[in-house]
């Protein structure tokens, strides 16, 4: 495999200025893409749209359908822009929020239903400071992510290892907790998120995808690979038994969780995606983040090893059925293939996550050729 999106590096504004992409999506047509840019001297990032070639910057601070954003970007830095459908502001102690009008009532219910069902002392939640249309503003975590932690080669083995050990048990304890009668009304609150939404919502982005392969001669080997890889996950996803539905953060990789130390509750934030589903929903998304770690040289091969063991784990404590997490896996590699193909910065690299063959041997976070059992 070879083509992915030609989506530039850096792009320049009428003012000549060079902005540095550092993430974007696809539109709905090709070759027009929704990007977030910084620029060397320039707090926190723009929001733009490129389309067919020309960029579109945002007004600072502007967007007509955050309108929330005017008032809260004064506030603080901007580090979270996708055009037209999030942001977030950073204002010292506080994180704001912004979402769609419509949107803000729904993560403010989210957010209070996992505070209700998160116990025990296991885990911190954000605490809700405030919420107006448009904007839910929260206090800031303490302590460090566990992503933070993998990155950081003054932390030791150890304490890497005991941090991923203390996130397992506080995990399993919460899934015993969230099917206590009392909890009910609090986990029936949530969406539930059921296989077949999960490959709706993968087949969304595979749909975006294949837009912007479009009929391009060179593209024709990741098609084949894109469409084998969609039809393989659905497959997986709805030909075999489902496990029962219990909490799900909805998101959960190791940018959500965090440490204050031994002995400490851990910290869990962004309740955005909060919902009921498999437990193997966010169990096979972490272990496929932390795939992604190891090939962005995030995690050394040790740490991956060390944190997917604890995944792994936590999966076998929960009783998932392996299929059903080998099948959420399998969705998540593809989700994440196809998105992280549109970010410059890590194109080639998700090449890996594209191909069907490989999927054991990502699985494995080792070569083909070393392919250990997955879960």
């Amino acid at each position: 495999m070879g083509w992915h999106p030609p989506v530039p590096a850096t792009v320049l504004d009428a003012d000549n200025t060079e902005w540095q992409v550092i993430r974007s999506w696809p539109d709905d047509a090709a070759e027009d893409y929704v990007l977030e840019l910084a620029a060397p001297g320039r707090a926190g990032v723009r929001a733009a749209h490129l389309r067919a070639g020309q960029l579109e910057l945002l007004r600072d601070g502007r967007d007509r359908r955050l309108p929330a954003l005017r008032h809260a970007s004064p506030l603080g830095e901007v580090v979270v822009h996708r055009a037209h459908k999030r942001a977030v502001v950073r204002a010292g102690e506080h994180y704001l929020k912004i979402f769609r009008a419509r949107q803000s009532d729904e993560a403010v219910s989210r957010h209070e239903r996992m505070n209700e069902l998160l116990g025990a002392g296991d885990f911190l939640t954000p605490e809700i400071f405030s919420s107006t249309p448009g904007c839910l503003t929260l206090m800031t975590l303490p302590g460090r992510s566990l992503f933070d932690l993998g990155i950081d080669p003054a932390v030791s083995e150890m304490v890497f290892d005991k941090a991923w050990q203390e996130w397992s048990r506080a995990w399993v304890r919460q899934h015993s907790l969230a099917r206590a009668p009392a909890q009910r009304p609090a986990l029936e609150a949530l969406p539930p998120r059921t296989a077949a939404v999960e490959l709706a919502r993968l087949q969304r982005t595979v749909h975006l995808w294949l837009v912007h392969a479009g009929d391009i001669p060179a593209a024709q080997p990741e098609r084949a690979a894109v469409r084998g890889a969609a039809g393989q996950a659905a497959q997986k996803l709805l030909l075999a038994d489902p496990d029962p539905l219990a909490w799900s953060h909805g998101d959960l990789h190791d940018k959500q969780i965090f440490t204050l130390g031994p002995g400490a509750s851990l910290g869990l934030l962004d309740f955005d995606e909060a919902c009921r589903a498999e437990a193997a929903a966010d169990l096979g998304n972490i272990a496929v983040h932390l795939q992604l770690r190891l090939h962005q040289h995030r995690l050394t091969a040790e740490r991956y090893q060390t944190a997917r063991r604890h995944v792994l784990a936590t999966a076998e404590e929960l009783q998932v059925t392996p299929a059903r997490f080998d099948a959420y896996a399998a969705a998540t590699r593809l989700r994440l293939g196809c998105l992280y193909s549109f970010r410059p910065q890590w194109a080639d690299l998700a090449e890996d996550f594209l191909i069907p063959d490989a999927e054991q041997a990502l699985a494995a976070g080792v070569p083909a050729a070393k392919v250990e059992p997955t879960y």
